[in-house]
């Protein structure tokens, strides 16, 4: 087990996944595990409204959430964006949130089809918050797998600095992971993308 100190923390901002607030799908369970076996600690939050994300994610990028360099958005999607309650969220929208204040993060999209987008967009996305690498799918992805690969790319982000050649490797490592998962059509961005 890792220490503490060693992990990179993952602040998850959920989505309501149904308008039945009886149906109980979360991404909890998989932060729980991660925690448990890897000792990595995480923050989750719900949101329903454009309000209540943007209040989370404004959080993660105050200093005392340093520890927690990962940004987890699970929700539904749609082609460049995400639905908050039903309306979309674009990543545009969401780089102008982050304008500067991704230094040394990673942002996670756990949801259908926000990548199936040009490579010049989420380059665009990549430049504007300084984040270090910026993933999700491009297709509609089964839960499951989807998961899957995810609890997998969390654990091996562990083992890599959050640097140029730590960034290097786990990008490397999502696509060799994605190799296993490749009906989910897993994109990853990077710094090397840029160049």
């Amino acid at each position: 087990m890792r220490k503490r100190s060693q992990t990179k923390g993952i602040f998850c901002i959920e989505g309501l996944w149904d308008q039945d607030l009886r149906v109980g799908s979360t991404v909890q369970p998989v932060l729980e595990l991660l925690h448990l076996h890897e000792n990595v600690q995480y923050i989750h939050r719900e949101y329903a409204t454009r309000e209540e994300f943007e209040f989370y994610v404004k959080k993660w990028t105050q200093k005392r959430y340093k520890a927690y360099p990962i940004l987890y958005l699970t929700s539904h999607g749609q082609e460049g964006g995400i639905e908050l309650g039903g309306e979309f969220y674009s990543i545009d929208k969401l780089a102008e949130l982050l304008v500067s204040k991704c230094s040394n993060r990673v942002i996670m999209f756990s949801s259908c089809t926000t990548l199936k987008i040009p490579k010049n967009k989420l380059i665009h996305l990549l430049k504007q918050t300084e984040a270090l690498l910026v993933c999700g799918y491009r297709v509609d992805v089964d839960w499951m797998r989807s998961l899957a690969l995810e609890l997998l790319l969390f654990s091996r982000m562990q083992d890599n600095e959050f640097s140029g050649r730590g960034v290097d490797a786990i990008a490397r490592e999502a696509e060799e992971l994605s190799t296993s998962f490749s009906d989910l059509e897993f994109r990853v961005v990077t710094e090397r993308d840029i160049k």
